[in-house]
Protein backbone atom coordinates (compact mmCIF):
# COMPACT_ATOMS: atom_id res chain seq x y z
CA UNK A 1 0.00 0.00 0.00
CA UNK A 2 1.37 3.25 -0.88
CA UNK A 3 2.54 5.78 1.89
CA UNK A 4 0.48 9.13 1.89
CA UNK A 5 2.03 12.24 2.76
CA UNK A 6 0.89 14.22 5.82
CA UNK A 7 -1.77 15.74 3.68
CA UNK A 8 -3.50 12.31 2.75
CA UNK A 9 -1.89 12.33 -1.21
CA UNK A 10 -0.05 9.29 -2.16
CA UNK A 11 3.79 9.93 -2.16
CA UNK A 12 5.12 9.78 -5.88
CA UNK A 13 8.49 7.58 -6.13
CA UNK A 14 11.29 9.88 -7.54
CA UNK A 15 11.82 7.50 -10.34
CA UNK A 16 8.43 9.04 -11.79
CA UNK A 17 8.90 12.47 -10.77
CA UNK A 18 9.07 14.31 -13.80
CA UNK A 19 12.47 16.15 -14.94
CA UNK A 20 11.88 19.81 -15.88
CA UNK A 21 14.64 21.60 -17.57
CA UNK A 22 15.40 25.19 -16.92
CA UNK A 23 14.67 27.97 -19.26
CA UNK A 24 17.69 29.38 -18.83
CA UNK A 25 21.07 27.41 -20.62
CA UNK A 26 23.97 27.60 -18.10
CA UNK A 27 27.59 28.69 -19.53
CA UNK A 28 29.78 26.04 -20.53
CA UNK A 29 32.64 25.14 -18.95
CA UNK A 30 35.80 25.26 -20.89
CA UNK A 31 37.63 22.09 -20.72
CA UNK A 32 40.97 22.57 -19.13
CA UNK A 33 43.67 23.48 -21.30
CA UNK A 34 46.18 20.63 -22.46
CA UNK A 35 49.33 23.05 -21.42
CA UNK A 36 48.30 23.80 -18.02
CA UNK A 37 50.21 21.32 -15.70
CA UNK A 38 49.55 20.72 -11.78
CA UNK A 39 51.53 22.30 -9.60
CA UNK A 40 52.95 19.52 -8.33
CA UNK A 41 54.15 18.36 -11.95
CA UNK A 42 55.46 22.29 -12.36
CA UNK A 43 57.26 22.48 -8.80
CA UNK A 44 58.85 18.89 -9.68
CA UNK A 45 60.29 20.36 -13.37
CA UNK A 46 61.67 23.56 -11.54
CA UNK A 47 63.09 21.42 -9.06
CA UNK A 48 64.77 19.45 -11.79
CA UNK A 49 65.92 22.54 -13.99
CA UNK A 50 67.69 24.17 -10.96
CA UNK A 51 69.62 20.79 -10.62
CA UNK A 52 70.46 20.05 -13.68
CA UNK A 53 71.50 24.14 -13.82
CA UNK A 54 73.76 22.95 -10.79
CA UNK A 55 75.40 19.98 -12.03
CA UNK A 56 76.33 21.63 -15.39
CA UNK A 57 79.81 22.49 -15.12
CA UNK A 58 81.11 26.04 -16.01
CA UNK A 59 83.14 26.30 -18.54
CA UNK A 60 87.13 26.10 -18.06
CA UNK A 61 88.31 29.82 -17.69
CA UNK A 62 91.36 30.66 -20.00
CA UNK A 63 94.83 30.30 -17.69
CA UNK A 64 96.79 33.20 -17.55
CA UNK A 65 99.97 33.41 -19.34
CA UNK A 66 102.84 32.35 -17.54
CA UNK A 67 105.94 34.22 -18.55
CA UNK A 68 108.16 32.31 -16.76
CA UNK A 69 106.82 28.81 -18.58
CA UNK A 70 108.60 30.57 -21.77
CA UNK A 71 112.41 29.65 -22.60
CA UNK A 72 114.78 31.66 -22.26
CA UNK A 73 116.52 33.18 -25.67
CA UNK A 74 119.85 31.51 -26.13
CA UNK A 75 122.92 33.33 -24.53
CA UNK A 76 125.54 34.76 -27.31
CA UNK A 77 128.03 32.07 -27.78
CA UNK A 78 131.51 34.08 -26.75
CA UNK A 79 133.76 33.74 -29.38
CA UNK A 80 136.71 31.27 -29.83
CA UNK A 81 139.91 32.63 -28.38
CA UNK A 82 141.98 29.51 -28.32
CA UNK A 83 142.48 25.96 -30.11
CA UNK A 84 144.57 23.15 -29.38
CA UNK A 85 147.37 21.69 -31.78
CA UNK A 86 145.13 18.53 -31.79
CA UNK A 87 142.11 20.07 -32.76
CA UNK A 88 143.57 22.41 -35.82
CA UNK A 89 146.00 19.45 -36.86
CA UNK A 90 148.69 21.68 -36.40
CA UNK A 91 152.05 20.41 -38.02
CA UNK A 92 155.25 21.36 -39.50
CA UNK A 93 155.85 21.38 -43.34
CA UNK A 94 159.34 21.74 -45.03
CA UNK A 95 159.83 24.82 -46.58
CA UNK A 96 160.97 22.94 -50.19
CA UNK A 97 157.60 21.62 -50.34
CA UNK A 98 156.04 25.06 -52.01
CA UNK A 99 156.44 26.51 -55.26
CA UNK A 100 154.28 29.68 -56.58
CA UNK A 101 152.30 27.43 -59.34
CA UNK A 102 151.43 24.93 -56.26
CA UNK A 103 147.24 24.75 -56.07
CA UNK A 104 145.81 25.39 -52.68
CA UNK A 105 144.19 22.56 -51.25
CA UNK A 106 142.04 21.60 -47.46
CA UNK A 107 145.23 23.25 -45.65
CA UNK A 108 145.84 27.30 -44.60
CA UNK A 109 149.54 28.25 -43.61
CA UNK A 110 151.31 30.77 -42.10
CA UNK A 111 155.27 30.85 -41.81
CA UNK A 112 156.42 31.65 -38.38
CA UNK A 113 160.02 31.52 -36.91
CA UNK A 114 161.39 28.46 -34.86
CA UNK A 115 160.58 29.33 -31.13
CA UNK A 116 157.36 30.80 -31.67
CA UNK A 117 156.16 27.64 -34.17
CA UNK A 118 158.20 25.20 -31.12
CA UNK A 119 155.73 27.13 -28.94
CA UNK A 120 152.20 27.24 -30.89
CA UNK A 121 153.28 23.60 -31.53
CA UNK A 122 152.97 22.77 -27.73
CA UNK A 123 150.54 25.34 -26.68
CA UNK A 124 148.02 25.74 -29.24
CA UNK A 125 147.11 29.28 -30.73
CA UNK A 126 145.13 31.45 -29.33
CA UNK A 127 143.40 34.62 -30.89
CA UNK A 128 142.56 38.19 -30.62
CA UNK A 129 141.07 40.37 -32.64
CA UNK A 130 143.34 42.90 -31.52
CA UNK A 131 146.10 41.00 -33.36
CA UNK A 132 144.50 38.49 -35.93
CA UNK A 133 146.90 35.57 -37.40
CA UNK A 134 147.43 36.00 -40.96
CA UNK A 135 146.61 32.70 -43.01
CA UNK A 136 147.37 32.18 -46.84
CA UNK A 137 146.34 29.92 -49.43
CA UNK A 138 149.31 26.79 -50.32
CA UNK A 139 150.31 28.81 -53.21
CA UNK A 140 150.80 32.24 -51.58
CA UNK A 141 153.79 30.51 -49.02
CA UNK A 142 156.63 31.14 -51.80
CA UNK A 143 155.80 34.77 -51.66
CA UNK A 144 155.88 34.98 -48.45
CA UNK A 145 159.30 33.19 -47.71
CA UNK A 146 160.67 35.17 -49.48
CA UNK A 147 159.48 38.97 -48.06
CA UNK A 148 160.93 37.46 -44.10
CA UNK A 149 164.32 36.37 -46.18
CA UNK A 150 164.29 40.02 -47.09
CA UNK A 151 165.70 40.46 -43.56
CA UNK A 152 168.52 38.11 -43.24
CA UNK A 153 169.07 39.68 -39.35
CA UNK A 154 165.74 39.61 -38.40
CA UNK A 155 164.17 37.13 -35.99
CA UNK A 156 162.64 35.06 -39.24
CA UNK A 157 166.09 34.19 -40.08
CA UNK A 158 165.56 30.43 -39.98
CA UNK A 159 161.62 30.66 -41.04
CA UNK A 160 158.65 27.83 -40.02
CA UNK A 161 156.37 26.96 -41.92
CA UNK A 162 153.10 25.72 -40.00
CA UNK A 163 149.91 24.57 -41.61
CA UNK A 164 146.07 23.78 -40.29
CA UNK A 165 142.86 22.60 -40.77
CA UNK A 166 140.74 25.04 -42.90
CA UNK A 167 137.55 23.96 -41.74
CA UNK A 168 138.12 24.46 -38.63
CA UNK A 169 138.03 28.12 -38.93
CA UNK A 170 136.42 28.40 -42.55
CA UNK A 171 133.72 30.09 -40.29
CA UNK A 172 136.11 32.99 -38.83
CA UNK A 173 138.02 34.24 -41.35
CA UNK A 174 137.83 37.54 -42.91
CA UNK A 175 139.64 38.24 -46.27
CA UNK A 176 143.11 40.00 -46.31
CA UNK A 177 143.03 42.37 -49.67
CA UNK A 178 146.23 43.91 -49.28
CA UNK A 179 148.26 40.60 -48.65
CA UNK A 180 146.08 39.03 -51.10
CA UNK A 181 147.41 41.37 -53.69
CA UNK A 182 151.31 41.28 -52.22
CA UNK A 183 151.36 37.52 -51.95
CA UNK A 184 149.13 37.15 -55.21
CA UNK A 185 147.14 34.21 -53.47
CA UNK A 186 144.29 34.48 -51.33
CA UNK A 187 145.07 35.35 -47.86
CA UNK A 188 142.80 35.73 -44.54
CA UNK A 189 142.77 36.55 -41.16
CA UNK A 190 141.55 34.83 -38.34
CA UNK A 191 140.25 36.35 -34.94
CA UNK A 192 138.29 34.07 -33.75
CA UNK A 193 134.86 35.71 -33.97
CA UNK A 194 132.00 34.23 -36.26
CA UNK A 195 130.63 36.33 -39.21
CA UNK A 196 127.54 35.71 -37.02
CA UNK A 197 129.21 37.54 -33.62
CA UNK A 198 130.22 40.15 -35.78
CA UNK A 199 126.41 41.40 -36.87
Amino acid sequence: MPKRTPSGAPRRSPSRQRQFKLPVDLPEQKPASSSTEPRSHRKNSTQQTKVSAQDTPAPPASPQTDLFSYPFPPLPVPPRTHFTAEELRLSYTPPQSFTPRTAPDSWLYFVTDREEAHHLLHSGLHLTRKAPLLLTERNGVCAWLEKMAEDPAGPAAFPCVLRLRRTMVADMLEPDPDHSAEFSAECYLLSGATHEQDR
